[in-house]
């Protein structure tokens, strides 16, 4: 966490007109330079109109100078060329014996205590912080942490890319089966997307039978145990779960494959059968894929390319040996947004970096802002805190609010509380 003058000087909360030195020269700050602890690095200043390129130091008392000279020797700041302070005049010079201009700052009990709070009690200064902010203040802070979220999906996805042996497609159907978790799985269906076998599985794309074989016995789901007591006869007595058995038994062999333990999927509505049975269906329909993801031009279109309907014995069943349905709904307008919201979207973006081609990472972020913005805690949240959710675009950047700054007590990083902070220490609306 910043200390008090580090978060004033980095967000210069000072006059920034007629300041002077404690030996009265003029100063002005041309950059403030690069924040690395209490060293402001390759910063600019003006003083009595001479430019000065070099480290600034930020203290909360000019006694910490003296201690950290004696810690780190004198040389480790001799391209100092500012010491700023809060408080008293203490002198500071170089081993040479060249006095070093300083700059005293006064922080009002006001300012202390508003810096406390916003340290201390997360959260409680945003609604204040965002009804006294214009729209476009806003509409440009929500942009900002809409290209941090998109920044950092796109550096999962760099790391994973690499872990596929730079394989696009591997990439991409495992980031969707990820996604298939929808937030309530994810870690689960990642790890069993990590334990297929893609090329073992391309081999076998024209078989639908040996890759749902391959997903459902990869996810642990092929053991009887894994099957509800009251299930297993049906189960038998279908067949179709011991053709799996069979043919998992075949391609565990041939491939020499491991398995998910089974009972980490639970029981219940959260049976994960339903989806595994889609993403093999989807994968053996080679539908999805780069080059048609690059090709769609609409949200529409995208929908279309993930709806698909499990095949066979899925188009009547939820699980092994289970009551026999009609028929299975489609995937929800909601469910395939998420998808593209997680996995088409971030995907194109980083696919179009990788190839250079601005046109494609340009759609990416076109198409955040043509999606309904997302529904959940952390959204309602937000907008009960007064923030308008007009699209996805809105509801990635208050997602990331939560998840990068507010989850992790990052305040002092938060444009919220420096809007907070000015407003209580200047008055200003």
């Amino acid at each position: 966490m910043n200390t008090l003058i580090q978060y004033i000087w980095k967000n210069r909360l000072f006059p920034t007109r007629d300041i002077t030195t404690t030996d009265g020269k003029r100063l002005r700050v041309i950059m403030s330079g690069e924040e690395r602890g209490n060293i402001s690095c390759n910063a600019r200043i003006s003083l009595n109109d001479e430019v000065w390129s070099g480290n600034i130091v930020l203290h909360d008392k000019s006694s910490d100078w003296e201690k950290e000279i004696t810690r780190m020797g004198a040389d480790a700041y001799s391209n100092v060329i500012l010491h700023v302070t809060l408080d008293d005049d203490v002198e500071t010079m170089r081993r040479s014996g060249e006095y070093i201009p300083q700059l005293r700052l006064t922080a009002t009990p006001q300012m202390a205590e508003t810096y406390n709070c916003i340290c201390g009690t997360p959260g409680e200064h945003c609604t204040e912080a965002i009804q006294c902010m214009g729209k476009l203040k806003m509409h440009n802070f929500l942009s900002k942490l809409l290209m941090e979220r998109i920044e950092e999906k796109s550096a999962r996805i760099e790391s994973l890319h690499k872990n596929c042996n730079k394989q696009w497609e591997e990439t991409l159907f495992k980031l969707l089966a990820r996604n298939f978790g929808f937030g309530i799985q994810s870690s689960l269906f990642e790890s069993w997307a990590s334990l297929l076998n893609i090329q073992a599985a391309g081999k076998h794309r024209d078989n639908s039978t040996q890759i749902e074989a391959l997903f459902f016995g990869q996810a642990g789901l092929l053991d009887e145990n894994t099957i509800p007591q009251y299930y297993r006869a049906q189960a038998a007595a279908d067949g179709y779960f011991d053709t799996l058995v069979r043919e998992y038994r075949f391609l565990s062999s041939k491939f020499n494959l491991q398995a998910l333990d089974g009972k980490k999927w639970g029981c219940g509505n959260a049976t994960p059968h339903q989806r595994i049975a889609r993403l093999a269906a989807l994968y053996c329909s080679l539908k999805v894929s780069m080059s048609t993801i690059a090709a769609c031009d609409t949200i529409e279109e995208l929908r279309t390319l993930l709806q698909i309907q499990p095949q066979g014995y899925w188009r009547t069943h939820l699980q092994f040996g289970g009551t026999e349905t009609p028929g299975t709904p489609p995937l929800r307008n909601s469910q395939l947004d998420l998808l593209i919201i997680n996995t088409v979207i971030p995907m194109m973006y980083t696919y179009g970096r990788h190839r250079r081609d601005e046109e494609l990472c340009s759609k990416a972020e076109d198409l955040m802002h043509t999606l309904q913005g997302e529904d959940n805690s952390i959204i309602r949240r937000w907008v009960q805190r007064g923030i308008e959710v007009e699209c996805a675009a809105d509801s990635q950047a208050i997602i990331q609010l939560q998840k990068g700054y507010c989850d992790k007590h990052n305040c002092s990083e938060c444009h919220l509380a420096y809007e907070y902070m000015k407003r209580a220490t200047t008055n200003k609306g």
